[in-house]
Formats: C-alpha cells, sequence, structure tokens
C-alpha cells in the first residue's frame, strides 16, 4: 500500500512519460496524478491545476513534481520518503530550495547531464531547515495542502507557489512548519 500520491500538472506528454518511465523503476509504492493541461487549455496558473485534485489524494503525503523531473535511481523516492516521514504536519520538503542565509539556491539535483541546479558552492547533503522551496519536487503532508491550498490570486501563474506555500506557512506557526531542504 502506497502512503503517497504524486501530481504532476504537464504540458509536455514527452517530458511527462519521462517522469512516469522514471517513476516505474521506483522501489517504493506510490499513486500518480496526472493533469493534463496540454495548449494551457485547462488551467491558466499551477496554483489552480493542483488545488483541483488535492481531494483525490488519499494517501497521507503528497508529492508535487514538475514533469521534467527524472528520478535517476531506483531508490531515490524511497530515499525521499525516509525524510518525508521524519516531516511535521505542517512541514513542506523538498530538493531544492534558499536558506536566507546562504547566497543562491542550496540543492544536489542535476540540471541537464553536467551541470549541478545549484553550483559546488551550493550543494549540501542532508537535511536541513530552508526558508522557502523551488517548485520542481515538493512534498508535504496531504492533509495540509488539503487545509491550506496554494493560494490561486497571489500565485496566478506557474512560478512561486511552492515559495509562497513555505512562507505563509512558516508565518502561520512561531514553531515548526515551514521549508525543509532534502539534499
Amino acid at each position: 500500500m502506497s502512503n503517497v500520491t504524486i501530481v504532476c500538472c504537464y504540458n509536455n506528454e514527452k517530458a511527462y512519460n519521462d517522469l512516469v518511465n522514471s517513476l516505474k523503476t521506483q522501489t517504493c509504492p506510490y499513486e500518480l496524478i496526472g493533469i493534463d493541461n496540454r495548449d494551457n487549455k485547462n488551467f491558466s496558473a499551477c496554483s489552480k491545476a493542483l488545488n483541483s485534485v488535492i481531494n483525490q489524494v488519499k494517501t497521507k503525503y503528497v508529492i508535487y513534481s514538475h514533469q521534467d523531473i527524472i528520478l535517476t535511481t531506483p531508490d531515490a523516492l524511497a530515499k525521499f520518503m525516509n525524510y518525508l516521514e521524519k516531516t511535521g504536519p505542517d512541514d513542506i520538503l523538498g530538493v531544492a530550495g534558499t536558506k536566507f542565509e546562504i547566497p543562491g539556491t542550496i540543492s544536489n539535483i542535476r540540471h541537464g547531464k553536467n551541470l549541478t541546479y545549484a553550483g559546488p558552492n551550493r550543494v549540501v547533503n542532508g537535511f536541513m531547515e530552508g526558508d522557502t522551496l523551488d517548485e520542481c519536487f515538493f512534498a508535504g503532508h496531504a492533509k495540509h495542502f488539503l487545509e491550506y491550498p496554494f493560494d490561486e490570486i497571489i500565485c496566478d501563474n506557474w512560478h512561486l507557489y511552492a515559495a509562497e506555500a513555505c512562507l505563509r506557512t512558516k508565518s502561520n506557526y512561531v514553531q515548526g512548519g515551514g521549508a525543509c531542504l532534502y539534499l
């Protein structure tokens, strides 16, 4: 039985199929919800697309993924889930993001064949608290996103919905809540 649903809003079928094929190699069970938005025919903003399916998520956790994410090892999802299971109910976990005291993006994911997303001086391995997350691959307790949907007014396009969710969550809680980076 799966503890996680992966949600992806896509507009490029080939990229989405590459993601799906990489998911098929994973050792960790999962559910998948694909939101077909080719030609922007259904949604004008990612926040609206993601909010439209949160009621369909029946697992404890939800992962939001860009269509061009490829999990390159069979245990990548299992490793991510190991960290996700250590988060609190209002934490949001991601693979790329920022910590205000450290300039630039922090990550260990690869972009393209030879480049890391973050650059060599901002790559960290492990788990650390952050301030905001990139939308490429992030997650949390499904109940949190059901209770606190993405802001469709502030995030009325395809960017910054994860950063807004992190900052809003962090401001709602004196202790706990906010962004965590799995790196």
